[in-house]
């Protein structure tokens, strides 16, 4: 009881202490007035006698040298020897991009009725990290020093051939009391194919870097594989952290706001924007000498696997031919493989699946191809080896994986095979024609004429009609009550039609000169439709996790390796380097519009 009443009364007696300072004063300082290239600066603009300003401060233009990260604000309440003085303090986050020595204009700020300047600044930009001093603990006065808290990104590789995974790793450092962080901006990947890896080392580790120790969490893992020669920059991710920091203040009563609940009232959460540095990735072609024509454009390693369900058959039957091609790279864009079937094989298209497996050094899986073959003539018949080519980077230079060849033993009869290429692609089974059309032959049924009132359908009707209407009124109340209180719901209920308009739009862009944004509008669709269904957020959904989570719905492997072959087909075509023509867009809007049907009636 003693406690809380000397707080209450040194409340009290500090609102009736006169305030020091209301005319405003507002000067701006640098977090450190030399920095590194890359490495990131903080430009306080501190406004005393004062909590609120009337708009926001206005900042020179530092584009010539920084780059723009984000800002937060803090404030403070002092009691010096019975005067009150109050501040507020903007902390502007910079992240140095050019060397040399800049000058930073006056910034402009607007309090109580009054534009105020503060004097201009100098900083200085060298290549490589700068001394830092420091005038009290991490995050002491709400003030967050770019030394205690930074994100890094960081490539495994500086050079890479096109089609070769790069990790990139994406950490947060920090000194201070963090509560937490959320990802802002997504860093910018335009000119790779990405596949999310999961971390192994999930958790905070103690890190010592550059004579201080950290603790450190890894934020995101990528592996980033090149579409195209060249230099790629990868633009910088950008986290809005939350920082808990302690308000000290002097008074006459030691500290009357003290810890009553074992923290200082003065505590509380300040927003700090952080990013990461640029990459930048050196992305050589891949050699043309010793380039053999089958090869794929993988870069990695491949290994090629051919069975069948029996080497025995009759003509006739049909017989499941599986390949299966496994290794490291990217192996979602291996095409089909070209086969050369026997002329007196009758071949239908494959059916294809996937499955990727992220690891610690990159991305290694397998695709699978089922060919459904049907021998029609008997005897020997062997189907040769396939071969697809690829680049091994250890190495430096091409190679040729292969599969061996499988050699059929067919009994029975010859049957005519339907005119066409040997050993063609078949789309399904051809209706030749209809030679005898369907003769009714059952005998119509007979009715009475006439009858009772209460027989007639009309009476039962009219008579049913009101209770089927307060049926109908009450369904649809509970229905809209439902979509009022049930997110899940709600979005369920919408995602066929959301779906639907986009597949719409899509249709409108159905041009080769549209393409890209084409497939990113069936793309949207696919993720829309899956995050509505599953109510789940459309931004960040990773695939091993929509496999896992449809998997455990029940939902069949075949619709899920369907639906995400839309999904990563879309991807592909976005960054594929060809234009498809018009048939091949209409095939794709036709398999998402399938795969979503499919999806919605297997969950």
């Amino acid at each position: 009881m003693v406690k809380p009443l000397i707080v209450v009364l040194g409340i009290g007696v500090v609102l009736g202490l006169p305030t020091e300072g209301l005319a405003q004063i507002v000067r701006a300082y640098l977090s450190q007035n030399e920095v590194g290239l890359n490495r990131q600066f903080v430009l306080n603009v501190e406004i005393s006698g004062t909590q609120q300003l009337d708009q926001d401060p206005v900042l020179p233009d530092l584009s010539a040298f920084a780059a723009y990260l984000g800002s937060g604000t803090s404030t403070s309440l002092q009691i010096v020897n019975g005067r009150t003085s109050m501040s507020l303090t903007v902390q502007h986050r910079f992240q140095a991009t050019a060397e040399g020595t800049f000058e930073i204009g006056p910034v402009t700020v607007r309090a109580g009725g009054r534009d105020l300047r503060t004097e201009p600044l100098t900083i200085r930009i060298i290549d490589g990290p700068a001394p830092t001093a420091r005038s009290g603990p991490p995050g002491a006065n709400g003030t967050i020093a770019p030394e205690d808290l930074f994100v890094t990104a960081t490539a495994s590789k500086p050079r890479v051939y096109v089609n070769e995974p790069v990790i990139v790793e994406y950490r947060i450092f920090t000194r201070v009391d963090l509560d937490g962080y959320n990802i802002t901006r997504q860093p910018g990947t335009t000119g790779f194919w990405v596949e999310e890896l999961a971390d192994s080392q999930a958790g905070v580790e103690q890190i010592v870097r550059d004579g201080r120790q950290y603790a450190s969490a890894v934020v995101r893992r990528l592996a980033l594989f090149p579409t195209s020669a060249g230099t790629k920059t990868l633009e910088p991710l950008t986290l809005e952290t939350q920082v808990r920091v302690q308000r000290r203040s002097r008074s006459l009563f030691g500290d009357p706001f003290g810890d009553l609940f074992g923290r200082s009232l003065f505590s509380s959460r300040v927003p700090v924007i952080v990013g990461s540095n640029p990459v930048e990735i050196e992305v050589l072609p891949l050699p043309e000498a010793g380039r053999p024509d089958a090869f794929t454009g993988l870069v990695g390693r491949l290994e090629i696997s051919a069975s069948i369900d029996r080497t025995d058959a009759d003509t006739n039957d049909a017989l499941t031919y599986r390949l299966e091609v496994s290794g490291t790279g990217n192996i979602r864009i291996l095409p089909d493989p070209e086969l050369r079937f026997p002329s007196d094989v009758e071949v239908y298209p494959p059916d294809v699946s996937a499955r990727v497996e992220p690891t610690e050094d990159g991305v290694r899986g397998s695709k699978i191809f089922e060919y459904v073959i049907v021998p029609r003539a008997p005897g020997q018949v062997t189907i040769p080896a396939v071969e697809l080519a690829y680049f091994d980077v250890d190495a430096g230079v091409y190679a040729v994986a292969a599969s061996d060849p499988i050699t059929l033993t067919i009994a029975g009869d010859p049957v005519a095979t339907p005119a066409g290429p040997a050993g063609r692609l078949r789309t399904g089974v051809d209706l030749e024609r209809q030679d005898i059309r369907f003769i009714r032959i059952a005998i119509p049924g007979f009715r009475p004429v006439g009858g009772s009132l209460v027989r007639s359908a009309g009476f039962w009707a009219v008579a049913l009609v009101p209770i089927m209407a307060v049926a109908g009124a009450v369904a649809a109340r509970r229905h809209q009550d439902r979509l009022t209180g049930d997110v899940a719901y709600a979005r369920r209920r919408r995602a066929a039609r959301l779906a639907k308009q986009r597949l719409a739009r899509a249709q409108s862009l159905r041009s080769p000169d549209r393409h890209r944004t084409f497939h990113a509008e069936v793309g949207r669709a696919l993720q829309g439709f899956l995050g509505d269904t599953l109510n789940l957020p459309e931004a960040g959904l990773i695939r091993d996790e929509i496999r896992a989570r449809l998997t455990s719905r029940g939902v069949a492997p075949e619709v899920i390796d369907a639906y995400l072959g839309c999904l990563e087909d879309c991807d592909r075509q976005r960054f594929a380097p060809s234009e498809p023509d018009t048939l091949a867009m209409q095939a794709m809007l036709t398999r998402a519009g399938q795969a979503m049907t499919d999806l919605d009636q297997a969950l």
